[in-house]
């Protein structure tokens, strides 16, 4: 009886170390992005854009865009999205980022 509670309390107390002893990872927090420049958009003449559109993409470790999403739109208002995303130079993150921008069209009149 007495080595059955002994090899139990070992057991429990080797468990009880064992958890202290183990550190748990923290995930680091994505950096934050500064985007250093863009390319204006360009938007053809003759498309006829309207609302809004998110778009996703990834910023690389030496600051430049890839992966760029553009949701289900126009073809001329996809391509004008991606060449401006494209153009897009952040400070180098040093890892791949995700990154999101949400192009709206507003207008006025003058």
């Amino acid at each position: 009886m007495r080595s059955r509670l002994f090899t139990f309390t070992l057991i429990a107390a080797m468990g009880w170390l064992a958890g202290c002893q183990s550190t748990r990872v923290a995930e680091r927090p994505a950096p934050a992005l500064q985007l250093t420049s863009a390319a204006p958009v360009q938007i053809a003449n003759d498309c006829q854009p309207s609302g809004s559109v998110v778009v996703d993409f990834t910023v690389q470790p030496d600051g430049t865009t890839s992966a760029i999403k553009v949701p289900a739109v126009p073809d001329c208002l996809h391509d004008a999205l991606t060449a401006w995303v494209s153009s897009f130079r952040y400070r180098p993150p040093h890892v791949a980022v995700p990154g999101t921008v949400e192009w709206l069209l507003v207008t006025a009149q003058r």
